[in-house]
């Protein structure tokens, strides 16, 4: 990995995020979906020990609600509400298709930090033409994010991206620099989850797969953390500024962030710079720890906040001048300075051994009988029995 991005200091006890499933069922079809079991819709009563059972096991900071579409929960602004009661942030991931003035004032009375909308081109909605155009695309998404940011809700985008799509990730990055409103993008390197075994453990005791599918059917990585780090080098001139390794190397990145100071007018970029990780960041996270007793994950967008952080930062050898230029420039009238979090992850794989490799401390981890495993794979994970074995035998004999 590049030597100037910074390694999160996480282990699987303070892991500041988690992910909460409400539901499956959704109102969308994707070209690929890691969901894989049939509808079904949580009680609150199941939701609030899952999430007790989370905070039990993770110091978390906040909390991303999942599905399934999240929307088709009757009670999803109740969700929010008694997440927040446990001095959590909310991140939302919806389709967006469903969501309108009266539920969005709903959220953002109980508490809603952060949406995100996932909204691709290889959907089948009610909202996009199906013979849809990249303009039909933008034109959605900018209505969409609009909606949300009108709330006073802050926006990011969660997008899939495919081998043979490669020009969509360019257009979501971009996207994501223009739009004075997005603070976020995720981005989420396609794997076809459909057709991977099951799989068996859980993130403390590892996992693993004892069939021989995942041979055949060749189930690797597509592109690299290293071609991505080159193409949005060469497109945006960005550099990765933190990562998250693997449970099996710990330098290979399979979670990689990029945090780039906008200045946006209306929806054109006017000035862009990617932030190069310092002792200041590092102290930052270090310092929050040890007052509050947890890793900040969520960050609200505060720009007074953040222009401070780039003093900072160009002071401790982040590049005072050019930081500087950035300030001068978002002090132009009509002008709006924010900073925009690019966030890649890397879908779990397999080693020749028919071992998981995921994301190390993986911070979309979510429940599944129990256990955290996850999210990407939650569907395949079967700890009931192999082969007359109970997993934990099995484990014990790698």
């Amino acid at each position: 990995m590049n030597a100037s991005a910074m390694q999160l200091p996480w282990t699987m006890k303070n892991v500041p995020h988690a992910v909460l499933d409400i539901l499956r069922g959704c109102n969308v079809r994707c070209r690929d979906c890691y969901n894989l079991q049939p509808d079904y819709i949580k009680p609150l009563a199941e939701i609030e020990m899952q999430l007790d059972e989370l905070l039990r096991l993770r110091q978390l900071h906040s909390v991303s609600v999942v599905g399934g579409e999240i929307t088709l929960h009757p009670d999803l602004a109740e969700i929010v509400r008694r997440i927040r009661r446990r001095d959590l942030f909310v991140e939302l991931f919806t389709n967006g298709v469903a969501l309108n003035g009266q539920s969005l004032t709903e959220l953002k009375q109980a508490g809603a930090n952060l949406i995100f909308l996932h909204i691709e081109a290889d959907q089948r909605r009610a909202d996009l033409p199906i013979n849809s155009t990249a303009d039909d695309l933008r034109k959605l998404r900018e209505s969409k994010v609009a909606l949300v940011a009108a709330h006073g809700i802050e926006v990011g985008l969660a997008v899939t991206i495919y081998p043979d799509k490669l020009a969509e990730l360019e257009e979501a990055v971009r996207f994501a620099l223009e739009s004075p409103n997005v603070s976020y993008l995720l981005v989420t390197l396609w794997r076809d989850v459909g057709r991977m075994p099951p799989v068996y453990g859980d993130l403390e005791k590892g996992m693993f797969t004892e069939s021989d599918a995942f041979r055949r059917l060749n189930i690797k990585d597509q592109f690299s953390h290293r071609d991505v780090s080159q193409l949005l080098k060469s497109k945006f001139a960005l550099a990765p500024f933190g990562y998250i390794g693997s449970n099996v190397n710990a330098n290979e990145p399979r979670w990689l962030s990029f945090l780039t100071a906008a200045v946006n007018k209306e929806n054109k970029l006017i000035f862009q710079r990617s932030l190069k990780p310092t002792w200041v960041e590092g102290a930052f996270l270090d310092i929050a720890r040890r007052f509050t007793g947890r890793y900040p994950f969520y960050q609200p967008q505060r720009a007074g906040r953040f222009a401070l952080h780039l003093l900072l930062n160009g002071l401790a050898g982040g590049g005072f001048v050019n930081n500087l230029k950035l300030l001068a420039k978002s002090c132009r009238p009509g002008t709006r300075l924010g900073l925009k979090r690019l966030l890649f992850q890397w879908p779990a794989t397999f080693d020749a051994q028919g071992r998981v490799i995921h994301c190390q401390c993986c911070p979309d981890a979510v429940l599944k009988d129990g256990y955290l495993v996850p999210l990407c794979i939650s569907d395949l994970i079967d700890n009931s029995v192999s082969a007359g074995k109970k997993p934990r035998e099995i484990l014990r004999q790698l």
